[in-house]
């Protein structure tokens, strides 16, 4: 295991903010696991490349600030799961706007990306933030728990966007931290993960575009596994990595990836680059940046540069 303060990027250990409420785990329906040669390309725990120093950096495409203020309205603790919540940001102003869901990293809840929520809605998109299962995985728990979760937020919200103005034409993920690795999942292979407690089971849970902010894709590499979870469970670890799916599920025309570091924490780095190169190499539209002055809490807050990204996929 790596030392405390690399855990806090993930699900896993510490993160700032809140706690969210923990409920009981419910039966799943997810897909049997995936055999460890899936993809024979990407083993369960793959060796991470050398250290690019020349990422390149975000160009911005529109201006820093939204060129008017949009007033947001905001619907809170909307039940999306038999417990857990959302939350729904949206503009005050009648328009057909694009869906965004927002994932919080690990041990954090909806609140803790609220300001980021609250900045993507003023550039003209309802967003959903949901509260989802984000915490160490353990012998106990169901791996797949935060996945179905999420999978659960994203078919909610496609069938529940137009009750806000919105539509599901176009849907963008946005993660922070574990919330990425949770997105990048669903980009990949969102409609393989469902839960008994989703109050929506209809609709597909797969996004069209995902922005990753400073997350690990492959936990295992970057060793944020317990080592007693990862030798009673690596069949449900195989299942939940991201990398299992590259090659594996039919490749979808016009999606795109979006995918940011930082500084803090240099392992990720790398894991971005081998996430970035594993996408390139299946046909996938993907790009990797690099934010040197951006640390990884405040990747979890509004930032111009990933306002301006996100913006960017919200335009037609």
């Amino acid at each position: 295991m790596l030392k405390t303060n690399l855990l806090a990027i993930a699900v896993l250990i510490v993160a700032v903010g809140c706690q969210p409420a923990q409920s009981t785990p419910s039966p799943t329906a997810s897909p049997a696991p995936p055999s460890a040669t899936a993809n024979p390309n990407i083993p369960a725990t793959q060796a991470l490349p050398t250290l690019d120093p020349d990422l390149p950096t975000w160009t911005m495409v529109g201006p820093a600030s939204p060129p008017a203020a949009i007033q947001i309205t905001q619907t809170v603790d909307v039940p999306y799961t038999g417990k857990q919540l959302l939350d729904v940001y949206a503009p005050a102003t009648a328009g057909n706007w694009p869906l965004v869901i927002v994932f919080h990293g690990g041990d954090n809840t909806k609140t803790t990306v609220s300001r980021l929520a609250q900045a993507i809605a003023e550039r003209g998109a309802v967003v959903f933030v949901p509260t989802y299962y984000a915490h160490e995985y353990t012998l106990s728990t169901p791996i797949a728990r935060s996945y179905e979760e999420a999978a659960c937020a994203v078919r909610f919200a496609r069938t529940h966007v137009a009750e806000y103005g919105g539509h599901a034409d176009r849907v963008i993920v946005v993660g922070h931290s574990f919330g990425g690795t949770v997105g990048a999942l669903l980009m990949l292979a969102g409609d393989e993960f469902h839960g008994d407690n989703c109050l929506t089971q209809e609709g597909s849970a797969l996004p069209d575009a995902f922005v990753g902010l400073d997350s690990p894709y492959d936990l295992i590499a970057v060793s944020l596994i317990d080592p007693a979870v990862l030798q009673a469970k690596p069949a449900e670890l195989l299942m939940v990595n991201p990398f299992t799916y590259i090659g594996r599920t039919p490749r979808r025309e016009d999606i795109s990836f979006l995918l940011f570091v930082g500084p803090t924490y240099t392992i990720v780095r790398p894991d971005n680059q081998a996430f970035r190169d594993a996408l390139q190499a299946a046909g996938h539209d993907v790009r990797l940046f690099y934010l040197s002055g951006v640390n990884h809490h405040q990747f979890g807050m509004p930032q111009p540069v990933t306002l301006d990204a996100i913006a960017s996929l919200l335009r037609p």
